[in-house]
């Protein structure tokens, strides 16, 4: 008869709070992975991989949605690993922006941005585009054209990595409660 009050309506209270935790567990995995990066790039300009051969004033990044008018970064690393942007960005609605300076060396520039959005993950990327700058013309002397190094810059998303360790930090912690309380079962028999 005792054996009947163990699995009784308390028990099957334990085991509905167990699975709830589960469930909800399993929906926030869920909702942080369709959340991520849903906003997207349209369009930049210079245009990704673009050769030009005068110095843009602007640099752009067009997304699909409107963008916060605060947290945006978007900066301009030259082939020397020098930043030559001016670090004045602008929103003007979907559109990221950030002024130039002149451009002298020839080579690939790596522009790496962060877009935020209302209500979305930080939209993390790069492209590059190639700055031919014209000859320096020099008396007496042949001009040699400088070489070009490319910026090979990894972004990284640091977000999706915080998100991705807390939520193990959190499965783990549910799965420590669900041994303990597994065990605290079993021993009452």
């Amino acid at each position: 008869m005792r054996n009947l009050v163990i699995w009784g309506d308390n028990q099957h209270m334990r085991w509905k709070s167990v699975i709830a935790i589960m469930m909800l567990g399993l929906g926030l995995t869920t909702t942080a992975t369709t959340m991520a990066h849903s906003v997207e790039v349209l369009t930049t300009s210079p245009g990704v991989d673009a050769k030009v051969t005068v110095t843009p004033n602007f640099v752009t990044v067009t997304a699909d949605q409107d963008l916060l008018d605060f947290g945006n970064q978007l900066t301009v690393i030259s082939p020397s690993n020098q930043r030559v942007d001016d670090g004045l960005i602008t929103v003007s609605g979907a559109t990221l922006s950030v002024g130039l300076n002149e451009l002298t060396e020839s080579g690939d520039y790596l522009v790496e941005y962060e877009i935020l959005v209302e209500n979305e993950s930080p939209l993390f990327g790069n492209f590059s585009f190639t700055f031919e700058a014209p000859p320096v013309v020099q008396p007496n002397s042949p001009s040699a054209s400088p070489s070009s190094d490319e910026a090979g810059r990894e972004v990284g998303s640091s977000t999706t990595d915080y998100l991705v360790i807390g939520l193990l930090i959190f499965a783990f912690f549910v799965l420590m409660w669900l041994a303990r309380f597994a065990r605290s079962t079993f021993r009452k028999k």
